[in-house]
């Protein structure tokens, strides 16, 4: 394991933030205070906060301490916001370390009671591009966890999303993205974190490529604009796979069709590929998409589980 976590560090003409908390909670005390139009940065650890590192093992991985994952850098007040307005957040960039991991985390994940065993891979992130079975996949940097205090008292875990953001991994809230989120506390209160390197639509093993990040973004306040829960402004273009193999779940469960879905693809990839279950299971995290095809045609659902085509070697 290494000695701390690798947070990332640069000089930019704006606010910035080094103060890392565990949870979400109103009461936290602001590390910065910004106004609308400024530019500031949230510098985060990967989501393990340093508990993983270069020569880490499976063995780490079995041991990990969920109480620690995912530190929020901030909280950031921005002045002149109220509960029923909404911030406006634009990520102007984003800066990953030199180095990520993924793997599967004892119960976490879709399919983490058939794959409770540990898994760990590091991997190399200077050159922009990540190999995955023999293919070479182009690093798409985004930010796992951007959000607001929550309306009510207390601690709340920063690995669960909720209708005021947080871990709400949207694979799109990428450079260039705008985040438009509900304020629930005066100065609205954001932190953010859990930087990713490459992640597939829905996370469905659990972790993507997890990295340290530097994120810039601008933030302006749109006042009286009250909205039940975040949405935000996306591109899919940089998100240029093509051709998919789509495994198929149908059933009445919308979760079990998900489940089932993702099995069938785990089962034809470790076919395919002549590898373990649990090492094609590891990368659906990074490269998967799991979508929903169909959802008005009772009593069955339809949930796809895509693969890039390309990992089937045309066959």
């Amino acid at each position: 394991m290494n000695s701390g976590p690798e947070i990332l560090k640069r000089s930019i003409h704006c606010p910035r933030c080094d103060s890392l908390h565990p949870h979400w909670n109103r009461a936290v005390p602001p590390a910065l205070t910004v106004s609308p139009g400024d530019h500031f940065e949230l510098v985060s650890p990967d989501a393990s906060n340093g508990l993983l590192g270069r020569h880490s093992t499976a063995a780490d991985i079995s041991k990990i301490d969920f109480r620690k994952l995912d530190p929020l850098c901030g909280p950031i007040y921005v002045e002149g916001a109220e509960p029923g307005d909404t911030l406006k957040l634009e990520i102007v960039d984003l800066e990953l370390g030199s180095w990520g991991w993924s793997g599967l985390l004892p119960d976490f994940g879709l399919l983490s009671d058939e794959f409770p065993e540990p898994f760990f891979r590091g991997f190399d992130l200077s050159g922009g591009s990540a190999e995955i079975f023999g293919e070479t996949f182009a690093l798409k940097p985004m930010l796992g966890v951007l959000g607001v205090a929550p309306e009510q008292d207390g601690d709340f875990p920063s690995i669960a999303p909720t209708i005021a953001g947080g871990n709400i991994d949207v694979r799109y809230i990428t450079r260039g993205a705008t985040l438009y989120l509900p304020v629930f506390n005066k100065g609205a209160l954001i932190s953010g974190g859990d930087g990713h390197a490459l992640q597939g639509e829905g996370e469905i093993s659990g972790t993507a490529i997890e990295a340290a990040m530097s994120a810039t973004i601008k933030v302006d306040l749109i006042k009286g604009r009250r909205i039940p829960a975040p949405f935000a402004d996306i591109s899919i273009k940089p998100y240029q796979e093509t051709e998919f193999r789509d495994f198929l779940g149908i059933g009445p469960d919308l979760f079990t069709a998900a489940r089932d879905a993702t099995r069938f693809a785990v089962d034809e990839l470790a076919r395919s590929l002549k590898v373990e279950p649990f090492e094609a299971y590891a990368v659906l995290g990074m490269i998967g998409e799991l979508r929903i095809h169909e959802i008005v045609d009772k009593p069955n659902w339809v949930v796809g589980c895509m693969i890039p085509r390309r990992l089937f070697g045309k066959r």
